[in-house]
């Protein structure tokens, strides 16, 4: 099962990019972590949530001290024991996807180059159809 978000369609043809699979491996994890030790897991939430309060009373005051360093500090920390939000991608995925975009790229060039050459050839053969309707239109002199 993939944990990376996924692009889906709902209502009225809105797009979301929906993250569902990665905090519900994540809350799963954070239960376990709970029932193997439920005091150290329940102190490290509890702190999260008063330093949260903290960091919003110290924003109403020009945002100084640091309570909201320290909660992100403890998240980071519990995070890190439930195995970590950070997804690792594969080079090897990363450089295919760079050569196809080089190659899209490239191609996509070319047929820029053959566009602006068939419109050259078009505004030549305009130029010439004009060229002859309007020697058609003036009167002849004998």
């Amino acid at each position: 099962m993939s944990y990376l978000p996924t692009l889906r369609r709902e209502h009225k043809g809105a797009l979301v990019l929906d993250g569902s699979s990665a905090a519900h491996e994540q809350i799963r994890t954070l239960a376990d972590l709970y029932r193997e030790d439920p005091e150290g897991v329940g102190d490290m939430l509890i702190q999260i949530a008063d330093l949260k309060d903290q960091a919003e009373r110290e924003r109403d005051l020009d945002g100084l001290g640091r309570a909201e360093h320290v909660r992100d500090e403890i998240v980071d920390e519990l995070l890190d024991d439930m195995g970590g939000a950070k997804i690792h991608l594969d080079p090897r995925v990363n450089h295919h996807a760079l050569m196809q975009a080089r190659s899209l790229a490239f191609q996509a060039g070319r047929i820029a180059q053959a566009a602006l050459g068939r419109a050259d050839e078009l505004a030549a053969l305009t130029a010439v159809a004009r060229g002859v309707r309007e020697e058609k239109r003036r009167p002849s002199v004998c």
